[in-house]
């Protein structure tokens, strides 16, 4: 079994440039001919199933995209996880139980 953590990469990894290519046409993907959902709305061009899409009331269909559509959709997707991952670890404030320290580090006695 694979977990989460074994295959998300981490800021770091994305700092590094070490994150998966997003697939491109002729990688041995299952690629087809037909109309692309996402962005450009381009039909007849090489597009890859992504997963099922559920819309308002249950209607279900299959997503395809083509090649430069799946690329702006994992470099936002990236981006967006390079962002929640900074925030996470940003400090907003302080604690309220966190007593005041000097300059050295210890604590202000009051």
């Amino acid at each position: 079994m694979t977990l989460a953590a074994e295959v998300s990469p981490t800021l770091a990894e994305i700092g590094a440039g070490r994150l998966p290519e997003p697939p491109e046409e002729n990688d041995g993907n299952p690629w087809t001919v037909g109309d692309c959902w996402l962005y450009c709305g381009r039909t007849s061009v090489r597009v890859l199933w992504l997963g099922p899409v559920t819309a308002a009331g249950g209607v279900t269909a299959e997503l395809l995209v083509c090649a430069d559509c799946i690329s702006t959709l994992h470099g936002r997707a990236v981006a967006a996880m390079a962002k929640r991952d900074k925030s996470a670890t940003e400090r907003t404030h302080r604690a309220r139980h966190a007593r005041p320290r000097s300059r050295w580090g210890t604590r202000v006695r009051q």
